[in-house]
């Protein structure tokens, strides 16, 4: 991935719209993901990140939302998420096309125990909402997540002792 505070080529902002540019590569390094579904890499892309961290307390829930245009591309594989500030996990993927017609919701919950709901993403590039709402449960270690795609909730996950663990979006 590409994009640091001073190599901006692959992201662009015009007319209140971010655009993350994706654009081949030859020879990457790795060549395939380590990932499932182990795609081909074959594009070099922008990334942004927060500067600021998210917190799920007993008093403190979060709505993430936001609107997407995302390719469906075999070797594509953008992606909406939060992961860990100290360590790993946490991991909620909001939004995570890899190369096909659809959109994973995923919360990690170790690198074994893991929930991966499928929503069926258009192909037309038309922007599309996705929405997270993280809710502390009544024990107060575990987060309730539920994901939104066009305002219809797709998946309800919970994420085991996200309660506290500071967030990046």
């Amino acid at each position: 991935m590409k994009g640091s505070s001073t190599d901006h080529s692959n992201i662009v902002v015009a007319s209140n719209t971010l655009s993350l540019i994706a654009t081949p590569t030859s020879n990457p390094s790795p060549p395939t993901s380590t990932a499932n579904p182990h795609p081909a890499i074959h594009y070099a892309s922008g990334a942004i990140h927060a500067q600021s961290q998210i917190t799920v307390t007993s008093g403190n829930s979060y709505t993430i939302s936001g609107e997407f245009s995302a390719p469906t591309a075999v070797g594509t594989w953008p992606a909406f998420w939060l992961t860990a500030v100290s360590g790993w996990p946490p991991e909620a993927d909001i939004g995570e096309w890899k190369g096909t017609a659809n959109n994973w919701f995923n919360t990690f919950n170790t690198s074994s125990i893991v929930r991966s709901d499928l929503a069926i993403w258009p192909t037309d590039l038309s922007f599309h909402s996705l929405k997270a709402v993280l809710t502390a449960e009544s024990n107060n270690a575990d987060v309730r997540l539920n994901f939104y795609m066009d305002n219809v909730l797709k998946a309800t996950q919970y994420g085991q002792g996200f309660v506290g663990k500071a967030l990046w979006l």
